[in-house]
């Protein structure tokens, strides 16, 4: 007897079931880069991803499944919660320094480009697994941190203030560690990942979507940026 297929939440992209400790996934699109990523991750002793097992009889993927919850709907991570997903970010993108793709593009590291609370699996409240590498590309560290100091913070939400949004930047970045990356750095390349997408969504007719990304740009360029780029506009 087959094992019973278990649809898990998320999966925009593509359709996602669970089917005993492994996971079967639809593509749409050539992700030999993701496998290649994933295989290589392994090689280097990073646990905190699946591991890509090859096709089943319907020409889906075959991951492992990573034990734990993806925490949809939360949105007021502890600093320490904050501390662990910057230091995870780390030690992934340290990881894919020497990825093929990543010095054969002249990059930092691989980006995953879609690091948000929504794609952390989290283990007794900690984050401790990262999924869903549709969206990799080589890049920098600073292109993909700031991305996730957006999500993981959530930038523009009403429940914190923008000093406390400051204090919360500086800590993910501290976490993260890393020369490249500075809470001034991150600040000026904010609006740049927001608009982005923004105008993305917007292509789509994701309108709820584009709107939410402008709102939290028109926060952020006001409370963060300008904190810490004063344009001396009246």
């Amino acid at each position: 007897m087959s094992e019973q297929e278990i649809p898990l939440a998320g999966g925009q992209v593509n359709g996602v079931v669970r089917v005993g400790d492994t996971v079967r996934r639809a593509t749409r699109h050539d992700t030999r880069m993701q496998q290649a990523l994933l295989a290589h991750l392994d090689r280097k002793g990073f646990e905190h991803a699946p591991r890509f097992l090859g096709h089943d009889d319907q020409g889906r993927e075959i991951l492992t499944y990573l034990p734990g919850e993806v925490l949809f709907d939360k949105d007021d991570f502890s600093d320490a919660q904050l501390t662990d997903a910057a230091d995870l970010l780390r030690r992934f993108h340290d990881c894919t320094t020497d990825f093929p793709p990543v010095p054969a593009a002249g990059a930092e590291v691989m980006c995953h480009n879609d690091w948000t609370p929504a794609n952390t699996v989290f283990v007794d409240d900690k984050p401790a697994g990262m999924i869903d590498f549709d969206t990799i590309m080589p890049g920098t560290r600073l292109w993909d941190l700031t991305y996730s100091v957006w999500t993981w913070l959530g930038l523009g939400e009403d429940r914190w203030s923008p000093q406390d949004q400051l204090r919360r930047l500086d800590l993910f970045v501290a976490a993260y560690g890393h020369p490249s990356c500075t809470p001034d750095l991150v600040a000026a390349c904010l609006p740049g990942r927001q608009a982005g997408r923004a105008h993305w969504a917007k292509q789509r007719g994701l309108v709820a979507g584009a709107e939410w990304a402008k709102a939290c740009l028109a926060w952020t360029l006001v409370n963060i940026t300008n904190h810490h780029h004063p344009d001396g506009l009246p």
